[in-house]
């Protein structure tokens, strides 16, 4: 019986760390969880507090991802200053954007929600493109990365859908984020097929430009969002999430 016992949970080891090193699974929790997060946003509408400090966990997350999937492999293959430049023009061609859209949608303090919707969208393709290329070199840190953006952006899309059932059906809502949650889980595999193909030059680029991304998105909506609805409650759930995340690699 004991041996009997000992192979079952070996295979089922197995089994869960080949699903690990599935891009499909990445791309499919991805874009579930988005999607969910829209829907507990348009049912439930949790408080807004809670909501930011979820946003806050999540942005503590990334600056691991940022610091150790992304930007430190590129400064270790195209080296300092290179990776460096690459980094700025993410954070500029993202930052550029966020602002073109909260200025197009006039909607700067999420009265609507589509603000938010927008920048999730856009700034999810480099985001999780980068973790499907993480995946093809080898995957090391994509659980962490994963469970960064998963909640970072199913707490966004909480927000946003929670504001954009004000102004729009419940329907038109989820069927926005689900979108979004297809165009986040399609970023994956396209990361996965392509990115890994690169030289390593162009490799090590699109990690540095993707956690450039991530940088816009940190400064300029995540965590001014989430102290605008928590307060100073962000700083310990910005380090849970630090130390979390930190903690899967």
């Amino acid at each position: 019986m004991y041996p009997e016992v000992l192979v079952g949970t070996v295979s089922l080891s197995m089994t869960f760390a080949g699903v690990l090193e599935s891009p499909w699974f990445y791309a499919v929790f991805s874009a579930v969880t988005l999607t969910i997060g829209a829907a507990v946003g348009i049912w439930v509408s949790p408080e807004e507090g809670w909501q930011a400090i979820l946003l806050a966990v999540g942005g503590g997350s990334l600056i691991i991802s940022l610091a150790f999937e992304l930007y430190d492999p590129a400064v270790t293959a195209i080296g300092q200053w290179s990776a460096s430049g690459w980094l700025v023009l993410g954070v500029l061609a993202f930052g550029l954007l966020d602002i073109f859209i909260d200025r197009t949608l006039h909607d700067p303090s999420k009265e609507n929600g589509w603000g938010l919707w927008w920048s999730v969208t856009t700034d999810g393709v480099p985001e999780n493109a980068a973790m499907g290329a993480l995946l093809g070199i080898g995957g090391h840190g994509a659980v962490a990365f994963l469970f960064a953006l998963v909640v970072t952006n199913s707490s966004q899309s909480m927000m946003s859908a929670d504001n954009m059932t004000e102004n729009h059906t419940r329907i038109v809502t989820l069927l926005a984020w689900t979108a979004t949650g297809i165009v986040v889980g399609a970023s994956v595999m396209l990361g996965f097929w392509f990115i890994p193909s690169l030289s390593d030059f162009w490799l090590a680029a699109v990690r540095a430009f993707a956690g450039g991304a991530i940088l816009a998105s940190l400064a300029g909506e995540i965590f001014p969002d989430a102290y605008a609805d928590a307060g100073p409650w962000i700083t310990l759930a910005t380090a849970v999430g630090f130390l979390g995340s930190f903690l899967l690699r």
